[in-house]
C-alpha cells in the first residue's frame, strides 16, 4: 500500500511539474525545439555593426504593451535599396513581392494572467539592455533571461517598483 502511495504521489508531482512547465512555455517555439525562423535576422548586424536602435524598429514598446515584429515595409525602406543581397534578404525581397509577411515563429508567451508591458518599463528608464542583455552583439533573438516571477520581483525590490500583485496580475 505504501509503495502504491508513493508512485501515485510520484505521478502526481511529475504531472503537476510538466503542466507548470507547459503553462509557462505556452506557445514558446523555443520551448517546443522550433526556434528556427524563416528569415536568419541578425541583432549583432543590425544593433550592433549598423547601430540600429531597438525602438527603431521595436516602434511598439514606446506605445502598447508589446515591442511589436516590424512590419515588412520598414524592413524594405533600408533593403530594397542594397546593392548587393545575401540569401537571406532575397528571401526578404520574396516575401515582399510575393505580398506575404514574414511568418515568424513566436519565440515567448507569458501567461494569459500576467501583465507586462514593455511601454511603461521604457517611461521608468530602463533600456531595452536591462532586461535583454547585450543585443548588438546577439545573432539571434534577445530574451529576458527569465520570466520567473522571483526575478521580476527582485527587480521591483532593486528599482522601489510596486510589489503588489495586481501590478503584474490580473
Amino acid at each position: 500500500m505504501q509503495r502504491r502511495t508513493g508512485a501515485l504521489l510520484a505521478l502526481i508531482v511529475l504531472g503537476i511539474a510538466l503542466s507548470v512547465g507547459f503553462f509557462y512555455s505556452q506557445g514558446s517555439a523555443d520551448f517546443w525545439g522550433q526556434d528556427r525562423q524563416p528569415v536568419a535576422f541578425s541583432h549583432r548586424l543590425h544593433a550592433g555593426r549598423l547601430r540600429i536602435d531597438c525602438l527603431f524598429c521595436h516602434r511598439g514598446a514606446q506605445i502598447s504593451p508589446v515591442a511589436s515584429i516590424p512590419p515588412l515595409s520598414l524592413c524594405l525602406s533600408c533593403h530594397r535599396s542594397l546593392k548587393a543581397q545575401t540569401p537571406e534578404t532575397e528571401k526578404v525581397l520574396a516575401y515582399w513581392n510575393s505580398r506575404q509577411p514574414i511568418p515568424w515563429v513566436r519565440l515567448q508567451r507569458l501567461p494569459d494572467f500576467v501583465r507586462f508591458t514593455h511601454q511603461i518599463h521604457l517611461y521608468a528608464g530602463f533600456q531595452c539592455t536591462d532586461c535583454h542583455g547585450e543585443v548588438a552583439q546577439m545573432s539571434g533573438t534577445p530574451r529576458a533571461p527569465t520570466y520567473e516571477m522571483g526575478w521580476c520581483i527582485s527587480c521591483h525590490k532593486r528599482n522601489r517598483a510596486s510589489e503588489d500583485c495586481f501590478t503584474c496580475h490580473y
